[in-house]
């Protein structure tokens, strides 16, 4: 779901002439084999969509988006109906076609063999017709995040010329497709997948970014839910009408807490417990050690350290690159907690920088840099863009930031650069849809009730949004994971599974706040299978942990 230069999330329509059909039909998706995943055949194909799904006529001389299908075939789903359920991994801007690809047979395991798995690349997204985009090149893409200015209070004047700039090139380039990149349009693109499936009821499953066009599909269309997960849930009404994210970042500093915590209780299995091979665990209490490292962290805004390994290899470690591409990814996927604790211990107990300058001087966010859907999805869904700012220019900007509450003394401080993009948006909003959150506005009522996902401590989704998801669609209920870490598959959880099963298959809700426990430590040293479970039990617990382990959520700062 998010880092340092996107957010999220959505809500219910107020026009009755933005209310699409609810029919399906027959089939007309032409599918064909593009290879296979843990023995299940996978098929692709690609589905033409208006540019403006809710317009009376479209734009002259536009035409639509491309979207790309990638399906998991199910050995039994033709017996019940031929049933897909959807996927979305979050961003905004994931690729649905790479997350089926790499995850489908795990997933598979999870729910079962009665449900061919669909996913796609929304428009703008991945591989469909046009990209986002602002920028000529990935290599222009990736030379201007490289060189985003992160400190407000310094660099203000630069992230304002910077996002004027490119709020005027992300127009230019992508023309009239720009204005209709947003997250109701997809929606409305779901319901032409259905209706080209032939499948009348809507299956769904979606993570982070994808819960927020989960519970924005089902406030536009909610006679079409049939089972619909909220996974790592944001704030609708907050990524719809807010100017300034303030929840997401609620139970950040939390998690980084709770690192801390396991690895005091860790002992030996955590690299902090283990220096100069003592015998004796260094820091006698979780304040003791979380003190340690924000001193570090405070020292190091003020003294980046240098670091030269070679005439071709060199830069400096900075908090702002320690806490980023380190440590703020590390909160979404505890699965990299016994590096980070590793490679924290080497440079702060034994002095020694290159780990940290090798695992962290390279942002992570790269790797999802391969289009600006996220820019485009993030800022065409917000009415506070562009003219609608509340407020603009370079001083007036930064004094609103600067003004703004702390919400995470880990990483509030490194939005600036989203304020400013958001100011100098020139694509207006095209469309009509506002989020409805309970008590404000009544409860949607679905056809079937949501079910609704959260750990614990999620550090950009947190508890707290899920509650209002669960409270704002009429009989949802909600689950909790009782873990940390972004989504419920960052952490093995054989509880959370079979709920999931349980929903899909039989439309069975957990009671409203049950709780799951995870099947694993946060530092241990391998998988742990207890040979007491049933073969099944031991093979669906085997994917839990490869989906902890492999799954990366695009980031939202």
């Amino acid at each position: 779901m998010f880092l340092i230069s996107n957010a999220l999330f959505f809500a219910g329509l107020a026009r009755a002439h933005l209310q699409l059909p609810l029919t399906s039909t027959a089939p007309v998706l032409q599918w064909r084999d593009c290879g296979e995943a843990g023995n299940h055949t996978l098929q692709c194909s690609e589905l033409e969509v208006p540019v403006d799904q809710f317009g009376q006529s479209q734009p002259a001389k536009t035409s639509g988006f491309s979207i790309p299908l990638i399906r998991m075939l199910a050995s039994n789903a033709s017996a019940t109906g031929d049933r897909h359920i959807f996927l979305n991994p979050g961003g905004p801007g994931g690729s649905g076609i790479d997350f089926l690809r790499g995850f489908g047979p795990d997933i598979n395991r999870m729910v079962g063999e009665d449900f061919h798995l669909l996913s796609f690349d929304p428009r703008g997204v991945g591989a469909s017709k046009p990209p986002a985009t602002c920028y000529q090149s990935n290599a222009d893409r990736a030379a201007d995040f490289r060189s985003t200015p992160w400190d407000i209070e310094f660099q203000a004047g630069e992230m304002y010329t910077r996002a004027e700039n490119k709020a005027r090139a992300c127009q230019d380039t992508m023309g009239e497709h720009g204005k209709y990149v947003n997250t109701p349009q997809t929606a409305a693109d779901m319901n032409s997948i259905l209706d080209a499936l032939g499948q009348e009821k809507m299956y769904y499953w979606g993570f982070s970014y994808g819960n927020l066009l989960g519970q924005t599909y089902a406030q536009m269309f909610p006679g079409r839910v049939s089972r619909l997960v909220l996974d790592g849930v944001v704030n609708l009404a907050e990524w719809y009408d807010a100017f300034f994210y303030e929840e997401a970042f609620t139970d950040t500093d939390r998690v980084f807490a709770g690192f801390v915590e396991e690895c005091v209780k860790a002992h030996k299995a955590c690299p902090f417990n283990t220096w100069k091979n003592t015998g004796k665990d260094l820091f006698g209490s979780p304040s003791h050690l979380q003190s340690y490292i924000e001193d570090a962290l405070r020292e190091l805004e003020e003294a980046p350290i240098p670091v030269y390994l070679n005439s071709t290899n060199y830069g400096a470690i900075t908090r702002m690159s320690l806490v980023t591409h380190g440590i703020f990814r590390a909160l979404y996927k505890p699965s990299l907690w016994p590096d980070l604790a590793s490679n924290l211990a080497e440079l702060l107990l034994n002095g020694n920088s290159t780990p940290v300058y090798a695992a962290y001087s390279e942002s992570w966010v790269l790797k999802f840099l391969v289009n600006d859907a996220a820019h485009f999805i993030t800022l065409n869904d917000n009415r506070h863009t562009g003219r609608y700012a509340p407020v603009h220019g370079i001083k007036s900007i930064k004094n609103y930031t600067l003004s703004r509450n702390e919400t995470s003394n880990l990483v509030t401080r490194y939005q600036g650069s989203n304020i400013y993009e958001r100011a100098s948006w020139t694509i207006p909003t095209t469309h009509d849809f506002y989020p409805r959150y309970y008590p404000q506005h009544p409860r949607t009522k679905t056809a079937e009730p949501i079910l609704v996902i959260s750990t614990t401590w999620d550090p950009v989704c947190p508890l707290r949004s899920a509650k209002k998801a669960r409270d704002s669609f009429e009989g949802a209920h909600l689950l909790e994971q009782t873990s940390y870490g972004h989504c419920s598959l960052s952490m093995p959880s054989l509880c959370t599974a079979k709920y999931l099963n349980k929903y899909f298959n039989e439309g069975l809700l957990p009671e409203d706040g049950a709780s799951c426990d995870v099947d694993a430590g946060y530092f241990a040293s391998s998988e742990q299978i207890p040979a007491a479970l049933n073969s099944k039990d031991q093979e669906l617990l085997k994917s839990l942990h490869a989906l902890a382990q492999g799954i990366s959520f695009s980031p939202v700062l």
